[in-house]
């Protein structure tokens, strides 16, 4: 609990110092890029969490591998966070920060899950079992999962509209699991 709050705070902060410098979007493709480099690399994950290294050494580091890469502002950030000995967290703090960006940017994020991959107009025509829930711009994830056979299923928030094959089979077995005969007559 305490570390989701500590990475919220984070989240935040690092959105309202990207507002200040407009730069809300760039500040989410750095984001994506930092997370996606410390998720792919354990070395440099482990090298950061080094006791012994001191934290000039990891800015150093961080400095070399992204400098160029994102902007100088949210290099800026992230030694801030090297200096308060929060590397642990850095990857972290993508998820809540595309939140509060979408919650800022008045974005909603809508995921459809299908078996195959879907067009665009496919796309538009499922927004509309969500759309009177929606208000704003939709931002459209489409997820692929062929376990559920056909159909789709779409997300939204707590909300979600389940029309997949899976579930239909699920209701079917359930019915059918139930014992029908009735013993006298």
């Amino acid at each position: 609990m305490k570390n989701t709050l500590l990475i919220r705070r984070y989240a935040k902060a690092f959105l309202e110092f990207a507002i200040e410098n407009k730069m809300t979007e760039q500040g989410l493709a750095d984001l994506e890029l930092i997370t996606a480099t410390l998720n792919s690399h354990r070395e440099l994950r482990n090298i950061l969490s080094q006791p012994f290294l001191s934290k000039e050494k990891k800015k150093t580091i961080i400095s070399r591998i992204f400098e160029g890469q994102v902007s100088d502002k949210t290099l800026k950030f992230i030694m801030l966070m090297l200096d308060k000995n929060r590397h642990e967290i850095i990857p972290q703090i993508l998820v809540p920060y595309r939140e509060l960006y979408n919650e800022y940017k008045n974005i909603a994020e809508v995921t459809i899950t299908t078996a195959v991959k879907i067009d665009e107009p496919t796309q538009q025509k499922l927004i509309w079992f969500v759309k009177d829930k929606i208000d704003g711009k939709v931002q459209i994830i489409n997820k692929i999962d062929k376990s559920i056979i056909g159909g789709f299923i779409i997300n939204y928030l707590d909300y979600q509209y389940d029309r997949s094959v899976r579930n239909d089979l699920k209701k079917l077995q359930g019915l059918f699991d139930e014992n029908l005969y009735i013993k006298g007559y």
